[in-house]
């Protein structure tokens, strides 16, 4: 654990160093610990440090596995219909909302159960084929859909860069992905989280605008 902690603590340098150099307000970043393949005792003592305000899990069966009411948990993996049952009123967040089958379904199980789930709208930043995600220009018409969804309450964005660009191209994502969700923002009080950054890239993501990171080997070292 001693690691981890070592971790987090560069992890807090580095932000704090970009923040205090570009303007930016530390105390609006928050930190996600991307906790595929980590054991629940490891996530528990993360959470006892108390920076580490939430753990994503990328698979419905390892969250099912792990589930933990006294830890906060969000869903960033591409999420299946047939799985919208086993987690809508345990995370905070499904940080992957991309298509209407999908709003369909959390709001049927949600409407079910008398709860309001948060939700993340995905957006493929880069435009990749081989992602999920909506592309940016879809954000608005989608949003404008989601509203016949009571149950679903959108706060936000989740963009995933694509891979192997540059950082030219990199900022040109996710400054692109910042600009729409500012626009929006205006309009919905409740269009607060925009989650851009991982273990390679929250540096440049924090710097266009990012309040929320998602980190994986950079926090807890190299998967097990």
């Amino acid at each position: 654990m001693g690691n981890i902690i070592d971790n987090l603590n560069k992890i807090e340098a580095n932000i704090k160093q970009l923040c205090q150099s570009k303007g930016i307000d530390f105390d609006t970043i928050e930190l996600i610990g991307a906790s595929k393949f980590r054991s629940l005792d490891t996530l528990k003592q993360l959470k006892a440090d108390g920076r580490v305000v939430a753990f994503g899990e990328n698979k419905v069966q390892e969250f099912k596995d792990k589930y933990d009411e006294s830890l906060t948990w969000d869903i960033i993996g591409q999420l299946q219909s047939n799985k919208v049952k086993y987690v809508v009123g345990k995370v905070r967040y499904i940080s992957s909302l991309d298509r209407i089958s999908l709003a369909e379904e959390i709001e049927r199980v949600a409407s079910n159960r008398g709860v309001y789930q948060k939700c993340l709208i995905e957006v493929n930043s880069g435009e990749e084929e081989c992602k999920g995600g909506l592309s940016v220009s879809e954000v608005e018409e989608f949003l404008d859909k989601l509203s016949a969804y009571p149950h679903i309450v959108p706060v936000g964005i989740m963009a995933v860069a694509p891979q192997g660009v540059g950082e030219v191209e990199l900022k040109k994502c996710f400054t692109k992905v910042s600009e729409m969700f500012q626009k929006i923002k205006v309009k919905n009080p409740e269009f607060k989280v925009l989650s851009m950054g991982m273990s390679e890239d929250y540096l440049t993501a924090i710097e266009c605008g990012s309040n929320q990171v998602r980190l994986g080997r950079i926090l807890f070292g190299d998967r097990p």
